[in-house]
This record gives C-alpha cells, structure tokens and sequence, in this order.
C-alpha cells in the first residue's frame, strides 16, 4: 500500500499538466527503494518508511476556512489543503532536485504544483494540510545576484494530513539568502527535501515538530569562499518520531560552514539529529565546524544525535566537531532552585535555553513555546 491512495492520486494529476511525465514520476515513486541494502548503519535512515508506507492517503483540493497568517512582513503563498491562494507554476522539475534523490521526492514532484522565487524580498510559503490528505508542493528559489532573499517555508498539519516538499535553492556570488525550513505537527506527518548551491551566503533554521512521523533532509554545496551558517532543531513529544538531517558538502576553495544540531526528546518520544560536514579533495583552505547536542527528558524518550565530519584534503583552516547527549542537569537545576525557582519551572527555563538560538525566527521561537507549554512547562 503506498503514501498515497493510488486512485485518487491518479484521478488528481489527471487534471494537471504534464500528465504523462507525472504518472511516469509515479510510477518511478513505486519503483524506488528508500534506502539501498548497503546503506551504513552510521549514515542510515532512521524514519519508519512502513508508517508511511500504510498511510493511503487522499489527494485532492479540499480547501478549509481560512487561516491565520503565522508570520507577518512576508509575501505570502498559501497552499490550503492543495488549494492555493495564487497562481502556481505547472511544473514537474524543481530545479537542483532530482526524482532519483528520494523516493518521496518522485511522488512529491508527481502531484505538486511550483512556487517560483527569483526576486529578493520576504517569502513565506504556507502549506497548511488538514484531514488525511496528502499535500505537495515543490519551491524554486533563485537569488538575484547581488541581491537577498528572506524565505520561510512552514507545513502545518493535523487530523492525519502530509505536507510534502521540495525545495531547490541557488545563492550566487555577491547574494545571500535567509532560509527557515519549519515542519509542525499535531501528531500527523510530513516530508521535506531541500537542496541549496550557494556561493555567496547562506544562513539557514531547520526545525521539526510533533509528527508520528517526520522526515526531513537539508543538503547544501558550498562553492569558492562560500559561507553556510544553519542550525537544526528536532523536537519529539508524546510519542513522536522526528527525523533531521543537514549536510553541508564543500566543494570549493576557502568555504565555510558553522552547524548546530539540537535534538530534544520528551515522554515515549524518539528524535534524531544528523549531519555530515564533509571537506572535499578541492576544497583547499576551507574550514568547517558542526555541533551536535541532545537533551533527553523522561525514561523512555530516546535521542540519536551524530553530527559527522569528512575531510578530504590535507589543507585545511578548522576541521571540528562534536556531540553530546544528556538528561536535564540536576545541578543547573538546584542552581535555580536555590534562586525561587520551582523544579519545573527551572526544567523548562533550561529547555527553552538549549532550544532557543539567537537567528531564530519569531514563528519558530512560538512553536517552541507552545510545545513546551503543551509538555508543563
């Protein structure tokens, strides 16, 4: 059984162009494995592909009331359970993306529409997906050169639904683009795929939330004195099962890259935050750094945080990295406590602090805040 019911998503891409070459994508999203046999347990995949596998999910416009823009400033795309607020492109490519990436890419680019960015500004693309639905959509960002471009792409579901998307981004020398890949959930799911070429700079913010099931993956190729800066956040309550993933690969001279990896895992939760920094054999005087971290909050929540380094060259500036998992420090908490603060009070003070970074922005540091109020704290 796959994602998607079969019948329903044919009968949806019947009325799209490029009909032919979506049921050919779709055809390859049932050929292709998730992962090959001779993946390494240290790069594998953790994601439950069976829970997705089971869903047999509707695809159809279906739109809702309407919503409550969750970020202002923005120029906004809304896509409201596959109803979109504007004219998208018909399109079944997305640019640096390829259906051979993922097998949910195949399918993601089989039933999405395309938003295109190619002016700077603020973007935010909303994919709001209620009910069991399944709701695609594919993103083209080309920065301008010269300029900067702001985007926040947000899924939010609920009741069962599964936002899915792809997302091609391209920063050119002398430009620099913002980035925040955010996927919140109440206990439904989603998949996210997005991949970035940049040779000017790039800060990034990845952040998953409250699915049953959540896969998302942030891959970035650094050309000649290119900068990445992202920090990536997975987030698991009740008995969710968050998946992260964020690789930066340097492939040019004097390339930079700073990553954080954050992952929280509360109640029967189970999380995972990855990455792999990797130095190629050209990337001559480059420099990297990628910190992995995780806090674990109940008996029998479970974290796996690996952040990796590769490097490939013997001319480097900084190769470092790290992890470390950890329950909340008793210590820092009887520091609080001996200040008037409460047990749980003092928990989630160092809960938000080791969540919280500084370029996060104002919708991720909500969707913080209301899942640890949702947890007590």
């Amino acid at each position: 059984m796959p994602v998607v019911e079969q019948e329903s998503f044919l009968k949806y891409i019947s009325n799209l162009s490029f009909r032919s070459e979506r049921e050919e994508l779709f055809q390859k999203y049932l050929a292709l494995p998730y992962q090959v046999v001779s993946d390494s347990p240290t790069i594998k995949h953790y994601t439950e592909w069976s829970v997705f596998e089971g869903l047999n999910l509707r695809v159809e416009e279906q739109g809702s009331d309407d919503l409550k823009i969750p970020i202002e400033g923005y120029s906004n795309y809304i896509i409201n359970n596959n109803s979109y607020s504007f004219t998208p492109r018909e399109s079944v490519t997305c640019g640096l993306v390829k259906p051979e990436d993922h097998k949910l890419v195949s399918l993601t680019l089989a039933g999405s529409k395309k938003v295109t960015i190619d002016k700077g500004g603020r973007y935010l693309v909303y994919n709001h997906c209620k009910g069991r639905l399944f709701c695609p959509v594919s993103i083209e960002v080309n920065v301008p050169e010269g300029d900067h471009v702001d985007l926040v792409y947000y899924s939010e579901s609920m009741e069962g639904g599964m936002p899915s998307s792809v997302i091609s981004l391209i920063v050119p020398k002398g430009s620099s683009l913002s980035f925040s890949l955010i996927n919140s959930s109440r206990n439904s799911y989603a998949f996210s795929y997005a991949k970035a070429k940049v040779e000017g700079e790039i800060n990034s913010s990845v952040f998953s939330v409250g699915q049953n099931l959540g896969h998302t993956e942030y891959h970035v190729s650094l050309e000649d004195e290119a900068v990445a800066n992202f920090n990536a956040k997975s987030l698991g309550v009740e008995s969710n099962r968050v998946n992260v993933l964020a690789n930066v690969n340097h492939v040019g001279k004097k390339s930079v890259s700073n990553g954080s990896l954050k992952a929280v895992a509360s109640e029967s939760s189970f999380t995972i935050i990855r990455g792999d920094a990797v130095i190629g054999e050209n990337a001559f005087d480059s420099s990297t750094t990628i910190v992995g971290k995780a806090l674990i909050i109940g008996a029998e929540a479970k974290a796996v945080v690996a952040p990796m380094l590769e490097v490939k060259t013997g001319k480097i500036v900084t190769a470092k990295h790290s992890a470390s998992a950890s329950k909340v420090s008793e210590d820092l908490i009887f520091y609080l406590e001996n200040r008037g603060l409460d047990k749980r009070t003092a928990e989630g003070l160092i809960i938000r602090g080791f969540l919280t970074d500084d370029n996060d922005n104002e919708l991720i540091r909500t969707l913080i805040e209301d899942a640890l109020v949702k947890m007590g704290y």
